[in-house]
């Protein structure tokens, strides 16, 4: 610790640097050895994931608390970390920030009604606010990424399709751009240029990592052979996304004149998931702590062949209670679970990347066109900070407003805030 007793930003982490590349491993035992940076906690760490159009209620519902909570068939995938979850019910935001179509993605983390018309006014957003406070403590100050592409123009509501597109706003003004390249959003994250995906990041420090390997615990070994397998997989499965033939990119996909190396994956379930593993190896290495992943856009054109539907998300959405979009439901919660246990598998210190987050997953209505309560999951307990395990109903509660989730969440993590939204209180009972 250094004189004015501030906390060093790196906690037991080792950088690997070589040819344009740099690798952070995780959090290791044997940091000490190393000559890596010590500090006594774990940092804290958010992650919001986004998915548009409300959901299938009769299978989104929990019962009870700890190892004999019921789950509804909406998250049968959550059941082995049911544990280290919170399935929070009946919060709301009001119905003039989330209700309809074209506004709700942008309300989601604000709080905020945007505004109507020609001129764009919104908030900036729950995410961003940690940014601003917590961003100088990691290489990467956030992450934002989107698997479905931002759409222009206007609803028939006069409400600003931007506001449809995007979570993430760093300015009441300005959304942040979102990167919905894999490959673009991988690089980022080990400061890789003009990368070759016949050659793995890890090559360039391969030196170093041996060495590493060679002076540090067997856990540690054993931790660092891990991470470098979840990293070449990643990069595996974007090297044959290059393979793929020219004809499935638009015209558009133009980074500065040239098309990007990886092309975007041509299914939404390769591509939600190949997201989920860039977030985690982010929080697995510290390279930042704060990610949103926007999943489907309001008013989203995303489609399921892989689910035997053949008809796009929207329109899907209309039908709420039948099977087909029950069965959207359940895949948007299996990518979370995925992301989840992703992080829970990671140790770090005496517990998980997991313990130390905060993973929150919600839709902006319960139904296509009905915002009484907003669909709601939030995972891993912010360094024991926050309970887990537990079904919380709001129902009926006096104070039931999700801006009062935000800022208790964001007060565990070291951002205090007088008000957010339409709220001025910490969530009771969180």
């Amino acid at each position: 610790m250094d004189s004015d007793n501030k906390s060093p930003r790196i906690s037991r982490r080792v950088v690997l640097r070589g040819l344009g590349a740099s690798v952070a491993l995780p959090w290791l035992e044997s940091g000490k050895l190393l000559g890596a940076e010590s500090g006594h906690a774990a940092p804290k760490r958010f992650a919001f994931l986004f998915f548009g159009d409300g959901i299938h209620p009769p299978e989104w519902w929990s019962k009870g608390s700890g190892s004999t909570m019921e789950l509804g068939p909406a998250f049968a995938s959550l059941e082995s970390v049911k544990e280290k979850a919170n399935f929070i019910h009946g919060l709301r935001h009001p119905d003039d920030v989330v209700g309809g179509h074209a506004k709700g993605a942008a309300g989601i983390l604000t709080g905020i009604q945007p505004r109507s018309g020609r001129k764009i006014q919104a908030a900036t957003s729950m995410d961003q606010i940690l940014t601003q406070r917590l961003g100088d403590d990691t290489v990467l100050p956030s992450l934002v990424l989107a698997c479905e592409r931002p759409v222009s123009g206007f609803h028939e509501s006069s409400y600003s399709m931007m506001y449809a597109s995007h979570v993430s706003w760093s300015s009441p003004v300005s959304p942040v751009p979102s990167e919905l390249y894999p490959s673009l959003a991988f690089d980022s994250l080990f400061e890789s240029k003009n990368s070759r995906t016949d050659q793995s990041v890890l090559d360039h420090v391969l030196e170093q990592l041996n060495d590493v390997s060679n002076r540090v615990s067997y856990s540690d070994k054993s931790k660092i052979d891990e991470y470098a397998t979840s990293v070449r997989e990643v990069e595996q499965r974007l090297a044959k996304m290059q393979e793929r033939p020219g004809e499935e990119f638009a015209e558009d996909d133009t980074i500065n004149g040239k098309r990007p190396a990886d092309g975007l994956p041509n299914q939404i379930d390769e591509h939600s998931r190949v997201m989920c593993d860039i977030v985690a190896l982010a929080f697995q290495t510290d390279r930042t702590r704060i990610a949103t992943l926007l999943l489907t856009n309001n008013l989203s054109g995303q489609v399921y062949p892989f689910l035997g539907l053949n008809v796009d998300h929207h329109n899907y959405s209309h039908g709420w209670q039948n099977k087909e979009y029950a069965s959207i439901t359940r895949f948007w919660v299996e990518q979370y679970a995925y992301l989840v246990r992703k992080l829970d598998s990671m140790q770090e210190g005496d517990g998980t990347v997991l313990d130390n987050s905060c993973i929150m997953m919600a839709n902006e209505q319960w139904t296509a066109h009905s915002a009484p309560r907003v669909p709601l999951i939030i995972s891993g307990s912010l360094s024991g900070t926050l309970q887990t395990g537990r079904t919380l109903e709001y129902e009926s509660a006096k104070e039931r407003k999700m801006s009062s989730l935000c800022l208790s969440i964001m007060d565990r993590m070291g951002v205090a805030l007088p008000h957010f939204g339409n709220a001025t209180e910490h969530l009771v009972g969180i």
